[in-house]
């Protein structure tokens, strides 16, 4: 800003013959850094207030007009709202449709079944390379089963759930056999369930997470409402074996023993980074007005997630 003001500045000077000393003083203070940061920092501060139809001093004709636009687009968005209310039970209907095909991924991808000489051909696909390739599955070892490691070869490919996976968390997912979703018909929610073999962490077969939704419009401010939200979520308790729980770690740390002027090794437990604190979400504080940028950040992160699994 400080050259465009100098340019105008010599403008001035060549057009008028100069200014007056309080003008140039004034002047220089705008130029100077310093107020120019306390400028743009109360600009950037300032903000446009809304008139309401009482600010903008309508005749009340007028007024009751608005009145009349705003209560249509209530109505609007109250069959917006039963719309998606809706597309919720077709989403119950075609989950069940959708179930086989998932039961039987599940079954393949674990080596509960083979998939059959049909389903290994894809559209398009030569037939000549796939009996080539049913030949050289002969010699194949036979120990291998199902597809290892099919679910965490997509955490970790997907960008979203690879930065929430931590190295110790990779032979747990190994682990992970299919992951569903479930729609309570009694509500707009959905229901995460991450399905998981045997291993040596903790004793669930089945890890939850829930995600409360609500589909209705605020009678005083329609305009607002954007379709379905996600107004909450809930983890499940993980049944950790012992010395495995790897959303945690022990810490060992020197203290001083007051008045003795010797030092102990005491252990702290503290929260280790890992995609199992998913299961463990922060909670929705009643007060919506009381929730910090950093609990907005992890419940703005938290719904991400759920959603994008959700859809895929």
């Amino acid at each position: 800003l400080a050259p465009f003001f100098s340019t105008i500045s010599s403008g001035i000077n060549a057009e008028y013959g100069g200014v007056d000393g309080e003008e140039i003083d004034n002047f220089n203070a705008i130029q100077d850094p310093n107020t120019l940061a306390a400028l743009q920092e109360k600009l950037g501060q300032m903000t446009i207030k809304k008139p309401d139809s009482d600010e903008l001093d309508l005749p009340p004709a007028v007024r009751k007009r608005v009145n009349a636009i705003k209560n249509i687009q209530l109505q609007t968005t109250k069959i917006e709202a039963d719309f998606f209310k809706q597309v919720h039970k077709l989403e119950i209907e075609y989950a069940q449709r959708y179930a086989p095909l998932y039961q039987r991924r599940a079954a393949i991808v674990s080596g509960e079944v083979e998939p059959s000489a049909t389903e290994c051909i894809m559209p398009g696909e030569d037939q000549d390379n796939e009996k080539s390739d049913s030949e050289k599955q002969e010699n194949d070892n036979d120990s291998i089963t199902g597809i290892p490691g099919f679910w965490l070869t997509i955490f970790k490919n997907t960008e979203i759930l690879a930065e929430m996976t931590q190295p110790h968390d990779e032979p747990i997912l190994e682990a992970l056999r299919d992951i569903n979703v479930s729609f309570p018909e009694n509500s707009m929610g959905f229901v995460l369930e991450f399905h998981f073999a045997a291993n040596d962490f903790f004793e669930d077969n089945v890890l939850t997470k829930t995600y409360h939704m609500k589909s209705e419009p605020d009678d005083f401010d329609p305009v607002a409402f954007d379709g379905p939200e996600i107004i909450g979520s809930t983890g499940c308790s993980i049944n950790w074996k012992k010395g495995k729980n790897v959303t945690q770690k022990i810490v060992k740390k020197k203290q001083r023993m007051k008045g003795k002027g010797q030092t102990r090794i005491i252990q702290k437990t503290i929260k280790e980074d890992s995609f199992f604190n998913f299961f463990s979400p922060p909670s929705m504080p009643e007060d919506e007005e009381s929730v910090d940028e950093e609990l907005e950040a992890l419940l703005t992160t938290d719904f991400e997630i759920g959603q994008y699994i959700r859809e895929r």
